[in-house]
């Protein structure tokens, strides 16, 4: 699961730039669950990561009970006349980067005991559903946009750092056969990986090797706006763009044993 730690608000005076800075720490903890015989097990992860978003007078403000956009001075008030019932939190858009902040009730989150809110997987795509758009930039150079690229089978990984213990030769080899047995029958399957690490990063840590997908370098967002709550996760969309199967890395045989035309 991934734990997302709360909020740092803090407010400005009115002549400043910078009138909230949130500091978003994400903990990525991936359970030992029980893998195939033939996949690698995924151990636990116990990276921690720390995401600063500013917001400013002019950054967009959802209020999340009525799906309006409200004013700076609107949200202030809000935050103002309810002291510690609120939470700010960013959304993510087609492109994995938070060009928007919505206010929320604390009572509407699964917020832990240390004062972190949990993602929800009820709120992750679903099976049978069209994948929100996505832009994605890979480290080849190349867009990834989900509109053109309909009429093609899309396989979508959500990491959080291609290292150990996660990032193996063995947990990328279950990908890569997936894409080159597919390939050999005719069938092509656009690969991409989402991950937190840099373009610099992730040309140090991908081998010359097959590793089965194009990184996609600061792309970690994505996991945000797709609600990812284990990681590594696979989402598989189908050539109409729509998610055809989802698994863990440690159920990765549900989209393996897929019979694709």
């Amino acid at each position: 699961m991934i734990l997302l730690k709360s909020f740092t608000q803090k407010s400005f005076p009115s002549d400043w730039k910078a009138t909230l800075l949130s500091t978003l720490t994400i903990i990525a903890c991936v359970g030992t669950l029980s893998a195939q015989p033939d996949e690698p097990r995924v151990t636990r992860y116990n990276g921690k990561v720390s995401q600063q978003f500013v917001m400013n007078k002019e950054t967009p403000i959802i209020d999340h009970s009525t799906g309006k956009r409200i004013s700076y001075a609107t949200y202030d008030e809000l935050l103002t006349k309810n002291p510690g019932k609120y939470k700010t939190q960013p959304i993510f858009d087609k492109y994995g980067k938070p060009s928007s902040f919505e206010v929320i009730k604390k009572s509407q989150l699964m917020i832990q005991s240390d004062g972190s809110v949990m993602q929800n997987p009820d709120l992750m795509p679903e099976i049978g559903e069209p994948i929100a758009p996505f832009v994605m930039t890979g480290l080849d150079g190349k867009e990834y946009n989900s509109e053109k690229l309909k009429g093609k089978y899309i396989l979508l990984g959500f990491w959080v750092k291609f290292e150990k213990p996660l990032y193996t030769l063995a947990s990328t080899k279950v990908i890569s056969s997936f894409i080159d047995g597919n390939r050999q029958k005719g069938v092509e399957i656009v690969s991409l990986g989402t991950t937190l690490n840099t373009e610099d990063e992730c040309l140090d840590a991908i081998p010359k090797r097959n590793c089965g997908f194009v990184p996609v370098p600061d792309s970690y967002g994505f996991n945000h706006r797709y609600k990812i709550s284990e990681t590594p996760y696979f989402i598989l969309i189908d050539r109409k763009g729509i998610i055809k199967a989802m698994a863990p890395h440690t159920e990765f045989s549900k989209i393996s044993e897929l019979v694709l035309r």
